[in-house]
């Protein structure tokens, strides 16, 4: 290192620099599943299973309603 105290200032701002920078790219190339452990991931995984059932489910219940709508008729219903 040279004896400049600006030098070294300059010198350790670029070292902080580049640590920083390799930590931000681990962090970008880091897969969701590695994140923190997997945690965060496994909770993303478990909504999206609650929400695909519940989707699922809307669909399956307003595919029978519009089938009852389109296949049934009230003024063709004969009460005796």
């Amino acid at each position: 290192m040279s004896d400049n105290w600006v030098v070294q200032h300059l010198e350790n701002a670029l070292d902080t620099w580049n640590e920083k920078l390799a930590e931000i790219w681990t962090l970008l190339t880091q897969s969701p599943q590695d994140f923190k452990g997997g945690g965060i991931w496994n909770v993303i995984v478990d909504i999206n299973g609650a929400v695909q059932a519940i989707g699922y489910a809307l669909l399956v219940l307003f595919f029978v309603i519009g089938m009852v709508k389109t296949c049934s008729s009230y003024v063709e219903v004969n009460f005796h």
